[in-house]
């Protein structure tokens, strides 16, 4: 029997998903040109915190994705967890920019050939 995911019951996210991401984050810090230490490190983290609680989300899209195409899935929470890492500073770089676009404004409207 495996032992208890003490991180599952702190936080509510799954240990190897958090691993998942904190590759993902290091491996975008390290391929990134320019980057300073801690700037790897945040990445890191964020690549972390983004996979952790994003993979459990977005794990069932990816499913019905994949079952669209018959393609056997198996266990793909690492790789999602990896890749949400990978891609979590720009992730979350986007939300911010967003949050911020609709805290000076109201939020953009569809053009009117788009809205009917």
């Amino acid at each position: 029997m495996p032992p208890p995911d003490w991180l599952h019951q702190a936080i509510g996210v799954k240990t190897h998903h958090m691993i998942a991401g904190v590759a993902g984050g290091l491996v975008r810090g390290l391929v990134a040109r320019g980057f300073s230490w801690p700037q790897r490190l945040t990445s890191a983290i964020v690549g972390a915190a983004t996979a952790g609680y994003g993979t459990p989300a977005v794990m069932p899209l990816i499913r019905k994705w994949l079952d669209l195409w018959a393609y056997p899935t198996g266990d793909i929470e690492g790789s999602t967890g990896f890749a949400l890492g990978l891609v979590g500073m720009t992730i979350c770089d986007a939300a911010i920019r967003w949050a911020r676009r609709w805290r000076d404004g109201p939020p953009p409207t569809l053009p009117p050939a788009l809205s009917k």
